[in-house]
């Protein structure tokens, strides 16, 4: 066991109400006080990890702070697609999202950090302070304890109340959900616990005797639910004078039970999110069983095994002041505590000491051989009566006689699926009836008959004990039956398919027709079975020379433009593309590709996904709908871009395409070779589109923009060239320009090449003026180039002030300004001289730029001349 307290995570100096480690286990969060407002903030959890990520200064540790509620958060809560839900004092409950790309500031108040956290969603309905929340397992659906008695339930994806329950009398200070979703319980200062049906809100049970010589001593009362659904734990209870932590036992809601040792009330309960089993011994099968952590207002934290007696482990004198929360880490094996002192705590277990934890797919397989397939927290609702008459079709069987042939060579090793424990009969039974008003038993689990076992399994198989805990370990006495009086579809048993040679046991899944993707192909060879390999476009071509390196297959990916969000992660060997839109958890639509993916690229109106077999997939993204076949580029991709109705591809050779999507018509705008631009050792830091037109910025310090009507790319900025360098540096400080420069297409290119050049400016040049006039000259060009208007009337008012600083200048004052006023005659506008310059009048320029000149006393005759000559343009 290892035990860390990390000094540096701090609501400086505040209580930390609350903590919670995010789905992906590198981030964690915190909740409580901060200065005169409510604070989030968000963590690192690598320097937690790992002392040498710690004493790094390179890797920070808070990654974003968010000062958004107006008093203290009590509460703060992931969800499982990564959602950060935070209700406190101000009565608000807001709904955060990670905005990638936006990296380094927060929206609306807080820290400047590395991330950015919008607020997406604020929910408002309770009167008075939240002091827990909990999401639904299925469902995007957020449970909220509050002091004004209630209970809410929110749609977050429609922002909209689900249910509100009002049952209890007391402060409610703590919910959660049952992990198949079919039950919410919530505790309360009124000293009951309510267990709610979330089929209909209605009240399945309501318990008060472990809590009747209970005070309310406590902040919090947050109680939580066994992973495998069988055991609600509650936060302070009393017996025989002593605190407790309650056990209740799932549809009996028998109290028999409870965890003792704490010498001051139980504040927070908190199940491990993973079944756990380990061996006992060689001889016999593995043990599983759940986990859970108790925090107290004794300043201790201690973790029992629903196996044992005793505890696993306590820690005494952990905080100076009460354990307000608790979170278990989704490997299984870390939790982290917080207390109302100011400080957290990670704890950090083995496998030997906590036993290992099951993955997703044996929880959900527990579940369903608890539960059934239908406990998912849902019901299916008849919109049409007609449906009501109509008797479900009985589900067919496909034979084992008939195999599935196989569209390739190649063998699926049956040794490879993994061993599924055998259970003992379950005392449990579900009583259905039929449309046809004939009532059906349907058990739970049929364990094989005994001589069954003897001939196929080579060695006994012992089966599990029951869980035990401190109070007593007898086992129900009676079959608990659980009626359903709605419409159900008959379920079909199959045999208990027993594998001898392999010394486990498959149970066979339900023998509906369904339809599956095909699995990935093994190829067998030596008794050693290897995925078949998926081709691939090499990367070296007939002579070329890999410029960039290209991309390669990563997950998860994220990208967010406008009002949707794409999200991309591995989900069975394959990609699962999800686009979500504004505030919804819910994907608008999804799609599954066959190979991994290596970027994305999003655009409000499209988005782009390239693959590992060098293909790309372009989508309209508010319908889902493809634009094009996948497009096939000769070459591995390096980079890819999205902006508008336009794709930008860069292959690894250097090789520039730019594609237009519409709904219309699919064309190619550009087609070029930025190859010539790329020295060795060289990468592209940035890359843009602006009106069709591709914008590069390499780590050489060196930016360019192509130009279609010149065919040829066109050089916007050279931190390495000395002339050009020095130039830069000595404008900005003549001319005063500081933070005033505006954040174009120009800026973006050239900001981050002063530091690829480093900050040491060059040697001073002899001819300075003529070396920052050119270079003022060059940046109004550019701007132009770029059709960049606000950067282009910029730095033409910053050329005019440098002139008219410094004498000698007449000549080219002259200049600008002439193109500026236009032809002084009538026939004006039958010449080729355009009024209109980026969208932007010309002579509203030449106004501001004659207001330069007139602050100089040695251009006034300049100033009068030209002045006198737009007005009597402006008379004709």
């Amino acid at each position: 066991m290892r035990l860390v307290k990390p000094n540096w995570v701090t609501h400086d100096g505040s209580p930390i109400f609350s903590v919670d480690i995010h789905p992906d286990g590198k981030r964690f969060a915190t909740g409580g006080q901060g200065g005169d407002s409510g604070r989030v903030v968000i963590w690192n959890m690598e320097p937690v990890l790992n002392e040498a990520a710690e004493t790094n200064a390179d890797i920070p540790k808070m990654l974003c702070q968010l000062d958004n509620h107006l008093a203290c958060v009590n509460c703060v809560r992931w969800s499982s697609t990564g959602l950060l839900a935070s209700g406190g004092d101000d009565k608000l409950i807001m709904i955060w999202r990670f905005a990638p790309g936006v990296g380094g500031s927060t929206l609306f108040g807080g820290k400047t950090g590395v991330e950015t956290w919008r607020c997406i969603a604020t929910l408002r309905s309770h009167k008075g302070d939240i002091l827990d929340l909990a999401w639904a397992p299925h469902n995007p659906w957020l449970a909220s304890a509050s002091v004004d008695n209630t209970v809410i339930v929110w749609d977050v994806t429609k922002q909209t109340i689900v249910s509100v329950l009002k049952g209890h009398t007391g402060l409610v200070k703590g919910v959660t959900w049952d992990p198949v979703g079919k039950y919410l319980a919530s505790q309360s200062d009124d000293k009951t616990l309510r267990v709610y049906r979330t089929n209909d809100w209605s009240t399945a049970k309501l318990i008060r005797e472990p809590f009747e010589e209970c005070g309310g001593t406590t902040h919090v009362l947050r109680l939580s639910w066994s992973p495998d659904g069988q055991y609600l734990v509650s936060a302070h209870a009393m017996n025989g004078g002593g605190p407790t932590a309650q056990i209740i036992e799932r549809d009996s809601w028998k109290t028999d039970k409870d965890f003792v040792g704490h010498r001051k009330a139980v504040t927070c309960v908190k199940f491990n999110g993973k079944i756990l089993q380990k061996k006992v011994s060689e001889a016999n099968k593995p043990i599983q069983y759940c986990c859970v952590a108790i925090g107290s207002r004794d300043r201790s934290l201690s973790v029992w095994s629903t196996s044992l007696k005793r505890p696993l482990v306590v820690i005494y004198e952990l905080f100076v002041s009460s354990v307000l929360d608790i979170s278990w880490s989704p490997c299984g094996i870390r939790l982290c505590a917080c207390s109302k002192d100011g400080t957290i705590v990670f704890v950090e277990f083995t496998e030997q000491e906590l036993g290992h934890p099951l993955n997703s797919a044996q929880t959900l397989n527990i579940q369903e051989r608890l539960y059934g397939k239908l406990a998912q927290g849902r019901c299916t609702v008849m919109e049409a009566p007609e449906l009501l008459v109509t008797k479900p079709p009985a589900p067919s069987v496909i034979k084992e006689s008939t195999p599935i042939a196989p569209t390739t060579n190649c063998v699926q090793n049956s040794n490879s699926l993994p061993m599924m424990p055998v259970k003992a009969p379950i005392n449990k039974q579900i009583e259905t009836r039929t449309t046809d008003g004939k009532r059906r038993i349907t058990p739970m689990f049929i364990p094989p008959p005994p001589e069954a076992m003897e001939n196929n399994i080579s060695k006994p198989v012992p089966t599990s004990p029951s869980p035990s805990f401190s109070s007593s370990t007898q086992t129900k006495s009676a079959i608990v039956i659980e009626k359903r009086d709605e419409i159900v579809q008959p379920n079909i048993s199959s045999n208990l398919n027993l594998n001898a040679n392999s010394n486990s046991m498959s149970i066979p899944a339900e023998p509906t027709t369904t339809l599956k993707r095909k699995e990935p192909s093994f190829q067998k060879s030596n008794n050693v079975f290897t995925p078949c390999k998926k081709g691939k476009i090499p990367v070296e071509r007939n002579g070329s020379t890999v410029l960039i390196p290209p991309l390669k297959a990563s997950s998860p990916l994220y990208q967010q433009a406008g009002h949707y969000a794409v999200s991309i992660t591995n989900n069975q060997n394959l990609s699962h593309l999800q686009v979500f839109h504004g505030t919804n958890s819910a994907p608008l639509w999804d799609h599954f590709l066959g190979y991994s993916v290596t970027a994305i690229a999003i655009s409000p109106s499209i988005v782009a996904v390239s693959l590992e077999d060098g293909t790309i997939h372009i989508f309209y993204i508010a319908k889902g709908a493809r634009a094009t076949p996948p497009l096939a580029p000769p070459s591995p991709l390096s980079k890819l871009h999205a902006a508008g109705s336009m794709i930008m591809a860069i292959s690894c050779y250097g090789d520039v395409r730019v594609w237009e999507i519409t709904t219309n018509a699919c064309r190619l705008v550009v087609s070029t070779s930025a190859g010539h631009l790329i020295t060795p050792g060289t990468s592209i830091i940035n890359c843009m589109l602006l009106n069709g037109m591709p914008h590069l910025a390499f780590t050489n310090a060196r930016a360019y923009t192509y130009n279609k009507e010149m065919g040829t790319w066109l050089l916007i900025g050279d931190s390495q060239d000395p002339v050009w360098r020095w130039s830069a540096m000595n404008a900005y400080s003549s001319t005063g320009l500081g933070g005033r420069t505006p954040k174009g297409p120009l800026a973006v290119l050239q900001e981050g090449l002063n530091r690829m050049a480093g900050l040491i400016p060059p040697i001073r040049l002899p001819h300075s003026i003529p070396c920052i006039t050119s270079y003022m000259e060059q940046q109004v060009l550019a701007s132009k180039a770029l059709a960049s208007s606000q950067e282009y009337v910029h730095w033409l008012q910053e050329y005019v002030t440098f002139l008219c600083a410094h004498e000698g200048s007449e000549n080219r004052l002259r200049i600008v300004l002439d193109e500026l006023m236009g032809p002084s005659h009538n026939t004006a506008n039958l010449s080729i001289w355009d009024p209109m310059i980026l969208g932007v009048k010309k002579h509203k320029i030449l106004e501001d730029s004659l207001k330069i000149v007139a602050k100089h006393l040695r251009w006034q005759r300049l100033y009068v001349e030209y002045k006198q000559q737009l007005e009597e343009i402006k008379k004709l």
